[in-house]
């Protein structure tokens, strides 16, 4: 029977060590990094075991995109709606849960800056599930590292176009309503960003979206549809250069921004040529965040021969 005893003991010590594993990760981890980020006076709300803030998350997101909203151009609390209760709740720096896993809410465009820049390689691109990485491919977005910078190399030219002068009412366009309306990044190991010391693996959700409508950046027009902000160029449309990046910044900066913005002027020129437009009685204004800033139910227009 000493077999039996040793096959017992074997078994129970492995259950033990993986019951010791699973608790370090989805408890105490989490709970030396909710102190680590209070101390620095960094809340957020309440870390839940296995779930961490998702099901809040889903909660408020299904709710905001239940019904259509006013005609207007706020929409930060429909298209993100749990980051914008948290932030009103928390202040502008907070943090939250994603399963085990913490995310640090940066709306600061300085911070932004350090980090999208990444001169030291303190910051990567946030892990994603294998149904996102599916779904994204092994194409740019896909790649880090050295294979990344010899694909940005070969593909960088087919964008390029010298001397492109970026419209102004696109550009206001795409204040309001830019493509992606967050970015994530992930310390790759502990770092100082700004006054907070970061623990390696913590994500860092980068709010373009509110950014782009922050009056105290904007002015109180914020929400306002004003393609004169840009009359004089970015710099002087706001207080900070780096409060209007709807493709990004830094090396990884969207390398289809300049033939984005050129197929845009091209296809609205060839339809203003022809018809004016305006919107349908049947639209419903509901914009919602889907891989990209989109409308919910699509965007109705009616044209008109010119």
């Amino acid at each position: 029977m000493e077999w039996l005893f040793w096959v017992l003991a074997t078994v129970f010590g492995c259950l033990g060590y993986l019951l010791l594993k699973i608790v370090t990760v989805i408890w105490w981890k989490p709970l030396q990094v909710k102190w680590s980020f209070e101390s620095q006076g960094v809340r957020g709300p309440p870390y839940r075991l296995f779930t961490g803030n998702v099901a809040e998350a889903v909660r408020m997101d299904t709710q905001a995109k239940s019904t259509p909203m006013p005609w207007s151009h706020d929409i930060v609390h429909r298209v993100l709606p749990h980051l914008n209760h948290w932030t009103k709740t928390y202040a502008k720096n907070f943090i939250y849960w994603v399963g085990s896993k913490p995310t640090l809410y940066v709306p600061h465009p300085e911070l932004i800056k350090e980090i999208l820049s990444n001169k030291f390689g303190h910051y990567g691109r946030a892990s994603s599930n294998p149904l996102a990485r599916q779904l994204a491919g092994q194409g740019l977005l896909g790649l880090e590292g050295e294979k990344w910078a010899q694909h940005r190399r070969i593909i960088n030219p087919a964008f390029h176009l010298e001397f492109l002068k970026v419209e102004m009412i696109l550009h206001e366009a795409l204040r309001l309503y830019p493509p992606v309306s967050t970015f994530q990044r992930q310390a790759c190991k502990p770092t100082k960003l700004g006054r907070l010391s970061i623990p390696a693996g913590t994500q860092l959700l980068l709010p373009i979206l509110a950014i782009h409508h922050d009056q105290s950046l904007w002015g109180n027009d914020a929400n306002e549809f004003n393609p004169a902000r840009f009359s004089e160029g970015i710099a002087k449309a706001v207080k900070h250069p780096l409060a209007f990046m709807p493709f990004g910044f830094g090396p990884r900066v969207c390398v289809g921004q300049n033939f984005a913005l050129l197929e845009a002027k091209v296809v609205l020129a060839m339809i203003l040529q022809r018809f004016s437009f305006v919107t349908s009685p049947s639209y419903a204004h509901a914009p919602v965040m889907f891989l990209t800033t989109r409308p919910q139910h699509g965007a109705q227009v009616i044209l008109h021969m010119n």
